[in-house]
């Protein structure tokens, strides 16, 4: 039986791994699973696995540095790694440091794993009888100062007594940690010898050098993204040599700064709140402070109302859709509603589906369009701050804008065109049907019935669609009388107004009128 560890920090997904078939039949037993790197290679020790299986992205030690470790001390044992579609420059990193195989998350198939798994204990009986594992060095300074962000230890004399062999200057009580977060350009390798890693090694001994001249702490990088410093209290507004030293490398930073604490016992727990606050950097500039304070309240989902996203899709007006999106994010914001990122770009995912769908209910050609939406989902979901986000999101908008346009331009004969330009230009007039007929010389039913076959609509409800549509906008943009909003769209009457107002947006406007003027 060929022993498996699982290594990935969503718990969910070792569970799904492990409880996804019987492994005994394909002569696999899952031995253990760990949510880092730090994790995995204390049961490596104790459990002699075959096979680990890894997620690249983890906090306190990544894939690419436990793959490194384990090809190192460990030859024999076989790695393969998961990963996302962003992630394969670094999957690349992993294959060059001795990686067997690597499988995509969102693609994982039973199969694939087992295929993966087979290849792994094909290459083990390919290989010499496995040797004894490398005897373990004594612990270094980096690795001391990792196993105390993997788990809860309990404060102990011998945990001092290791902080004074290491030179390292910092009494329990008084602490604050703060993390460091780096961004580099995307694509940018992160093997030992990369310009990535030497960035980061010399801003640890840029940032270090203030406790060698007599501060209390200590700093290192957890990977080539996170540097930590573990400091006795100072104040935040005592930071500021911080931002000196990191404006000065060609880098994006972000300051995650914890509250004071006492008891090395909690800096595992610390740690992870910070990894939580340093998502939503995402909002933030570079060189901007964070700390959990300000983000203490959370959503978990971008509020849309797809049932008012209807009008704009129906009558292709993706620059109002936009506009409409961008003004519930930007009141969220304003209200200091900070949404989870990943919720907030899943968000932004939801409406090009829910776009996709109605036009697929409406019967409009979008073959194109089905080709390219996973690359669109992809460009958003690999956005890493909201203005990239925003400005992706609105460029797939008018991009899908502009295939639709292009066909409609295509396949409507000149008169509809003309009679769709009319319209645009005069709807807050008295206009109907019969008069349109009357105005382009035609016969009304024989118009009704082109209008319907070359715009998949009746004239009346792309009318009333359009007038709605412009009475939202100033609905959202002040807060008008209604029955100035009414006659400026061509309704005379306000009652018949709300009464098609809220049969096309499902509310009267006045209530609409409040969702953007409380």
């Amino acid at each position: 039986m060929y022993k498996v560890i699982i290594v990935d920090d969503e718990k969910l997904l070792r569970q799904g791994f492990i409880h996804m078939t019987d492994w005994t039949q394909s002569g696999f037993e899952i031995v253990g699973d760990a949510a880092n790197g730090v994790e995995a290679l204390a049961l490596v020790e104790s459990l002699h696995p075959d096979i680990v299986v890894t997620d690249i992205r983890m906090p306190v030690m990544d894939g690419i540095e436990l793959t490194r470790i384990l090809k190192q001390s460990y030859p024999n044992i076989q790695v393969i790694v998961l990963s996302s579609y962003n992630d394969f420059d670094y999957v690349k990193d992993t294959l060059q440091l001795g990686a067997l195989d690597y499988i995509l998350k969102p693609k994982m198939q039973y199969t694939d794993l087992v295929n993966a798994m087979n290849k792994a204990k094909l290459t083990n009986l390919q290989q010499s009888p496995p040797t004894r594992p490398n005897k373990p060095k004594s612990q270094s300074m980096l690795s001391f100062l990792k196993s105390l962000l993997a788990q809860p230890i309990e404060c102990s004399v011998a945990l001092q007594n290791k902080l004074d062999d290491f030179n390292i200057s910092l009494q329990s009580s008084h602490l604050r940690l703060i993390l460091v977060q780096i961004e580099y350009e995307e694509g940018d390798s992160i093997l030992d010898d990369s310009p990535v890693n030497q960035i980061s090694q010399t801003i640890v001994e840029d940032l270090q050098s203030k406790f060698r001249g007599g501060e209390n702490g200590c700093c290192f990088a957890v990977n080539p993204e996170q540097v930590l410093i573990l400091q006795n209290h100072s104040d935040p507004e005592n930071l500021e040599w911080m931002t000196t030293i990191l404006t000065s490398y060609d880098v994006q930073y972000w300051l995650c700064v914890s509250d004071v604490f006492s008891g090395f016992e909690e800096i595992h727990s610390v740690y992870q709140q910070l990894l939580a606050i340093s998502n939503f950097r995402f909002y933030m500039p570079s060189g901007t402070f964070l700390q959990g304070s300000d983000y203490r309240e959370r959503s978990t989902r971008l509020d849309l109302q797809f049932k008012l996203l209807n009008d704009f899709i129906d009558i292709q007006n993706f620059q109002g859709l936009y506009a409409h999106i961008d003004t519930v994010v930007q009141e969220s914001m304003l209200q200091q509603r900070y949404v989870d990122p990943y919720a907030m770009r899943n968000g932004f995912i939801e409406v090009l589906y829910y776009v996709i769908h109605r036009l697929d209910e409406k019967a409009f050609d979008i073959e194109e369009l089905h080709k390219q939406k996973l690359a669109f989902f992809k460009n958003i979901e690999n956005s890493r701050h909201l203005d990239e986000c925003l400005a992706i999101s609105h460029h797939i908008l008018m991009e899908i804008e502009n295939q639709l346009k292009h066909k409609r331009n295509a396949q409507i004969s000149p008169t509809i065109q003309a009679i769709l330009d009319y319209i645009q230009q005069n709807f807050s007039e008295d206009i109907s049907l019969q008069s349109i007929a009357h105005q382009f010389h035609l016969n009304k039913s024989y118009l009704s019935q082109l209008f319907k076959v070359q715009t998949g609509g009746n004239f009346n409800n792309y009318l009333a669609n359009l007038r709605i549509n412009e009475a939202k906008a100033m609905l959202r943009e002040s807060n008008p009388n209604i029955y100035t909003v009414c006659q400026a769209i061509g309704y005379p009457n306000p009652s018949y107004f709300g009464q098609v107002f809220k049969k096309i947006v499902g509310m009267k406007p006045s209530e609409y009128s409040k969702l953007y003027h409380k």
